[in-house]
């Protein structure tokens, strides 16, 4: 038969409290009392119930309360993964959020002012080793030479994706010798502020 709450209350000793007296019952008239500690008498019956049972089948069948103590486990970290995926998610969509804010800040005519410009390259991401580009996709690396005292060799810069033959294409390390190269083959363009 099921056991059911039934009373709680506490044990004194010399005057103190002792224990938390949790009584379970069920309709055939058994009595199972179970102790705790003397602060669990503010807990309500539902919970000290829970903690009864858990108590009892842990002492009665330690198999079977190991096995919903891991059951709990389980369920506990498959809603953990489940937050963190739909943290990940939504952190996927402020970042494509944030990369077509910046796309429509590089595609302004007259160029950004350099203060702005050089804040949106430091939140673009670099060049990324096995990822695939495509026309349009931009950018963040240093910039590569030191002939322009306006922009100095190591300032973030801002590089677009503008292959001839728009084809897509697969990073292979995302150096800066792999960014030099892909100037040179005219697959991406330097996009830069307003310098004057």
């Amino acid at each position: 038969m099921k056991l059911e709450f039934l009373s709680k209350s506490v044990d004194y000793v010399g005057g103190e409290p002792y224990k938390t007296r949790v009584v379970l019952g069920n309709s055939e008239g058994a009595i199972y009392p179970v102790f705790f500690d003397p602060t669990y008498i503010s807990k309500d019956a539902g919970e000290l119930y829970k903690l009864a049972m858990g108590m009892i089948l842990s002492d009665n069948f330690p198999d079977k309360g190991q096995n919903e103590k891991i059951n709990e486990i389980n369920d506990e970290l498959g809603k953990n993964k489940k937050i963190s995926e739909d943290n990940k998610k939504a952190l996927d969509e402020i970042f494509k959020m944030g990369e077509l804010l910046s796309l429509l800040a590089v595609d302004i005519r007259d160029g950004l002012n350099k203060n702005l410009y050089l804040k949106l390259a430091k939140t673009i991401r670099p060049l990324t080793k096995d990822k695939t580009y495509s026309n349009g996709d931009i950018v963040a690396m240093p910039y590569l030479y030191d002939q322009n005292s306006a922009w100095k060799k190591g300032t973030p810069t801002i590089f677009k994706f503008n292959s001839i033959e728009n084809k897509d294409y697969t990073c292979k390390t995302g150096s800066i010798d792999e960014l030099q190269q892909l100037l040179q083959q005219h697959i991406v363009e330097m996009v830069m502020p307003r310098l004057g």
